[in-house]
Formats: C-alpha cells, structure tokens, sequence
C-alpha cells in the first residue's frame, strides 16, 4: 500500500474522528428550544423573588421614613411639653417591624428578611473575593495574576481584570425548612446575614428570635492560592424544623462570563464535573445542554470553564447524598456562555448543632495545582479520554514542563516538542517510506498479474499474497506507522487548547496560542461563518500550503505507481481534498496546535527527503528483495495459522466462483 495511501487513510480517519466530536458535542433544535424555555422559566423566577425583594425592602424604608416624619413632627409641636414629647418618641419603633407577609414567609427570620446588602471581602495575594450580607455569599471573585478578553471592545485583543462569580442572577442558596412557613421554608440567598470579620475569617450569621439560634457561613482565606476553607451551620433550629424533613436542598446557579478569545470553544469546553463518593470523576455532556442525577454521596462539584472553575468540595462525612445538575447553552450573541446549575441534598440530622465541613476552589485550571488538593479536581481539564489522555498528562505535559523550566519561549517550546516526536516516530516513518519504495520495486510483477488475472479477483489476491511473502512485504506497512502514531496526534489536538501555560502567550504572528492566530479579521458573514468563521488562520493557511507541497513532492510518485489502478484518479483527488477540510476545520482552533501540524508537516517533508533520497537505495534494496526471495524459495517457511487459513479461505471463494461460472454456461 502506496505512502500517498497511507496519507490520504490516515487523514480521512483523523477527519472522521473530529466529525464525530463535533456531531456529538452539537445540540439538537429541540435541545436548544428546551434550554430556552427553561433558561426563561428560571430568569422570570429570578425576576418575581428581586421583585419580593425590591418591594419588601421599599416597605421597610417607607416606614422607617414615617417614622422620621412622625418624630419631627413631635419635636415640632411646641404646644408639647419636653415630658410628653420624650414619652410620645419613646412609644415610636426603634426599627421598624416585619411585615405580616415577611412573617409568613419567613418565620422565625422574618427580622432578617429585608436589607439591601453591603459588601464584604477577604484577599491574598492571589484572589479577591466579595461577599455579600444579602445571602452571605460570594457574588464577586477577581483573580489578580490573570486577565479576561473584553467582548465589548472592537479590538479582539483588548483584555480587563477576569471575574468569577459576579453575575447578579447568580444563586448559591440553602432551603431551610421550617414548620408554619408559606413556602414550607426560606431561602438563605434571601435572608440579611451579620457580618464579622477576624483577619483572614469572615463569619455570616442570620438569626432567629434570639443570639442562640442562627445561620452561620464561616469563610477562611489562606496566606496565598486560590481555596477558601467554608463551614455552613445551623445552631438551635431544631425547634423550628419539622421532624419530618431529613435533608437540606442547596442551589448553585453560575452564569458563565466570555472570557477567552474564542467563546464557541469555551462554550464547548464549560461544564460541570462532578466526582461521587468511590467513583471516577464525571462530567455533564459540554456541547450541548443536559442533564445528570446524582445518586451517591457526593465528593465534589465542579462549575469549569476552559481554563478556569469555581469548585465546591464536601469534606466530612455530611455529604450530601443525591443531586441533580443541567447545563444550559447560551446563543451567540448572548452577554453570557453557559448557564450552570447544580442541586445537592445534604442530610439533615440534628438542626440545634449540625455543621457541613467544605472548601471552596475559586481559580485556573492548573494541573499541578489541582492535583495537590488531592481530590481528583485535576480530571476537569480536558485532556481527553482514555490513552490519548493518558497520553497528554502523563507524556506530553511532562515533556512539556521540562522543556519550559528552561527555554521561556513557548513557541520554541512546540517546534522543539515537534522535533522530538517526530524524533521519536521516525523509526515509524522510515518504515512506512521504506514500504513505499518496496511496492514501487513490485509494481512490474503486479501489472502482470493484473493482466493475468483480468476476470479473477480471488485468483489476483491470492497471487499478490504470495508474492508479498516471497518478497517480505506487508501491504500494511504504509498504513500501520500512521494508524499507530494517531494516538499522539489526537492527544495533542486536546493538548494544547486545554493547557493554561499557553494561554495568552504570543509567538511570531498569534497573539494567544490556546485560540486562532488571526492575520485578518473579515467581520461576521452568516453564510460563511458556520463552516469558517469570521477571520483568517495564518498557521492553517500555512499548514494547508504545506501539504500540498508535501503531497505534489511525494504523492507524484506513488500516483505514478499506481497509474494502473482505475481508482488512481479518485484517490488523487481525495489526497488533495483532505487538506481543504482541515482547512476550514482548523481555523478557529488553537494556534499552538495549528503551529505544532505546520512545523510537524515541514519536519515530515525534511524527513521524506532524507530517506527517499539518501537512505534508502532503490537498486540495493531490490538486491535485498530478490536475495530473500531467493533463500525463502531455497528454505520454505511453515505458514502461520492465520496465512493459511486466509488462503484456504481465498482458494475456496475462487472455486466456488469457477462454479457458478460454468453452471452459467451450462444452462
């Protein structure tokens, strides 16, 4: 089997294995209908509770206004002695009192139903984080050593300071649930919590008739990294919680900011990872919407970006032990990526002293980092599955740090990374020119038997095979070194788009290596977009020439050799149409992987040259061939197993086909 063969199977296979990834990463019409429908359920719920919010907390203001009022106008009126003024203010409410709507709501928390919030923080050198009373939870977090893509700016280069977290329909809330309470119990992203703060601890207690019965949320931040220590707590609430309640429902709603260059990628690559108690880390479907039931304890969930994630980890033995998760995509042209939800149910035992242990991971998608908190959070950066995983993280990144801890270049990174992979696969490479050339020694004897066996194919292929043995040639061996160096070439597809050490650093003409390099940016053309995109890929471009090249140098010469063949056309057209494919396949994707293929393709071109050209002599090789052919006719091998009985097979095809034929001049 020709070189050019070989190429044009390789990439079809490489073709159909990205096909197959972008049909089961695309969502249905159905689905994205769904998603729409849903995602306008829970905005106009968002809308209706804000707007409970907005009037209880106009309420509350409005009386403490006629409270003001009522006690100038006792200052006021001197027709009142000091004595009937001082007992007249005396009987005004200090604070104004909850409402009969807020005590139906909320209970025993009806004194902390109504407030606007203040803001709160904690940082280290690494994060900022914001908190607010209103819920006591965190509505902002800006990570100081990165930078965000502004989207609002024309220039696709402009970066701001990256946030997390700060989306107001955001939700990070418990269901309390309480006995005589209209919605059978409050919500804590409702209720006002006080706020103390003791150095790198913030402590968010809401409380109920008295300083003994509370809501507690503890934050501790560290000295540097990205983890805060997060205790939630109930204390002396017993009495408030019906005995028929055995869990505690806990909602976390993230609206996914644009953060990368590329959001159609970054839509693709955001999700939920989640790891349940004695099971491998999992992930909700990225490229679409969907849906997940949890039904063990669970260990961690993972809110994840392409290189960022905001995680909660449940230390402990209160795990919470069932859930559900959805995911929704967001359009194009929407503010926002994906909408996140995840739902647990923590056990609920004793409520008067009850605390859930947790740690919440707020930062980049660093493989290292990760690792080290020892809960298999590494797993949501998307190296892929199964060997061509196994083969990013434990080959590739590897390689990789060691290279960087050297050259600070990360574009010299990948050609040097390139160099030693096709260092590595060059014995791979040898013998699949060396088998190129050998058929080309072949093709005289084959073109006989062609002429030979015009009407008989089984008689053809029996023959051919014969002849491969004679001679110690394997049809495979232009095919094999391809299919078996796919693995590498698949791991590093995932590679370099899921690596943060790339992310925003610039070589030659890209700006950013984990998304496309840009020469020219043409705007948004509906008809072109969806199979193009609205720029030009220089590497791509560059990749694509390279080909070409490559397939005129080499590809001439096994069109030549099977110029016989009535499928020589075809397959020259196929040889040249893959690299248009990849070409607009590959022009959004990331610049580090598009640079890795061109300089791969040029290496692979210098390669081709070298043993074609100086290491491999045809007439000595012929020599070889004939010589072996010689003491195999000489000293006949036994046939193995599998030679014989595919030649047993082929025999019996062939008779039964002279057979029929005859039956047929017979009648």
């Amino acid at each position: 089997m020709g070189n050019s063969r070989s190429t044009v199977i390789g990439f079809a296979l490489l073709f159909l294995l990205w096909m197959g990834y972008v049909w089961v990463n695309s969502p249905s019409q159905a689905e994205i209908e769904a998603a729409a429908q849903e995602k306008k359920r829970l905005d106009d719920s968002t809308a209706l509770a804000d707007s409970l919010q907005l009037v209880q907390a106009q309420a509350m203001q409005a009386a403490k206004a006629q409270a003001s009022s009522k006690k100038d106008e006792i200052l006021a009126d001197s027709s009142l002695s000091q004595t009937e003024k001082d007992s007249l203010i005396a009987q005004l409410p200090t604070a104004p009192q909850a409402s009969s709507l807020e005590k139906e709501l909320f209970g025993p928390f009806a004194a902390a139903a109504s407030c606007q919030g203040e803001l709160q923080t904690l940082e280290n050198d690494k994060i900022k984080v914001t908190f607010n009373t209103k819920g006591g939870r965190i509505v902002d977090v800006e990570l100081k050593e990165f930078k965000g893509y502004d989207h609002e700016t024309a220039d696709s280069r402009d970066k701001k300071a990256l946030h997390l977290l700060n989306n107001a329909k955001d939700r990070f809330s418990y269901f309390i649930p309480l006995a005589n309470v209209g919605k059978g119990g409050i919500e804590t992203q409702d209720l006002c919590f006080q706020a103390e703060a003791k150095g790198n601890v913030l402590v968010f207690r809401a409380y109920a008739a008295n300083d003994k019965e509370f809501i507690e949320q503890r934050y501790e931040i560290g000295e540097s990294g990205y983890l805060l220590n997060y205790d939630f707590a109930l204390q002396g609430l017993d009495r408030y919680i019906p005995k028929t309640a055995n869990s505690i429902p806990f909602s976390w709603q993230s609206n996914l900011n644009k953060i990368e260059k590329n959001p159609s990628y970054e839509r693709r690559m955001s999700s939920i990872h989640f790891k349940e108690v004695e099971s491998s880390p999992s992930y909700c479907t990225c490229g679409s919407d969907a849906e997940e039931t949890l039904e063990k304890e669970v260990q961690w969930v993972s809110h994840a970006q392409q290189f960022f994630n905001s995680s909660l980890i449940i230390d402990g033995s209160n795990k919470p032990k069932s859930g559900q998760l959805q995911t929704f995509m967001m359009p194009d042209d929407s503010a926002h990526l994906k909408s996140l939800t995840t739902r647990l149910n923590f056990p609920l035992a004793n409520a008067n002293n009850l605390v859930y242990n947790m740690r919440i991971y707020l930062g980049p998608n660093d493989y290292d980092g990760l690792s080290s908190i020892d809960v298999g959070l590494e797993r949501i950066i998307p190296f892929g599955w199964s060997i061509f995983g196994f083969i990013s993280r434990h080959v590739i990144r590897p390689l990789f740090n060691f290279l960087a801890s050297f050259i600070p270049s990360y574009g010299l990174i990948i050609i040097i990374l390139t160099l030693l992979i096709r260092g590595l696969m060059f014995p791979l490479q040898y013998k699949m020119l060396k088998s190129s050339v050998k058929m080309s020694i072949l093709r005289p004897q084959l073109s006989k038997l062609k002429e030979k066996y015009k009407d008989d194919a089984q008689g053809m292929q029996m023959e051919q095979m014969k002849i491969y043995q004679q001679y110690g040639v394997s049809p495979l061996g232009g095919c094999l070194p391809m299919v078996l160096t796919m693995p590498i070439w698949i791991a590093l597809y995932r590679f370099f788009p899921a690596s943060i050490e790339f992310r925003q650093k610039s070589f030659l003409w890209a700006d950013d290596l984990v998304s496309y390099d840009s020469i020219f940016d043409f705007g948004y053309i509906p008809v072109i977009y969806d199979f193009y995109g609205d720029h030009v890929s220089l590497f791509t471009l560059l990749w694509c020439v390279s080909m070409f090249a490559y397939l005129t140098y080499n590809g001439r010469q096994q069109m030549d050799m099977m110029a016989d063949n009535p499928n020589a056309k075809m397959m020259k057209y196929m040889q040249y149409a893959f690299p248009v494919i990849f070409f607009f396949a590959l022009n959004s994707w990331a610049a580090g992987l598009t640079c890795y293929m061109l300089f791969s393709n040029l290496f692979n071109i210098g390669q081709t040259f070298l043993v074609k050209s100086v290491l491999l002599d045809k007439d000595k090789l012929a020599a070889e061939m004939e010589q072996q052919r010689q003491d195999r006719e000489a000293n006949p091998k036994k046939k193995s197993g599998w030679q014989a009985r595919y030649q047993d097979m082929m025999e019996q095809q062939r008779q039964m086909l002279e057979e029929q034929k005859k039956n047929k001049k017979k009648k």
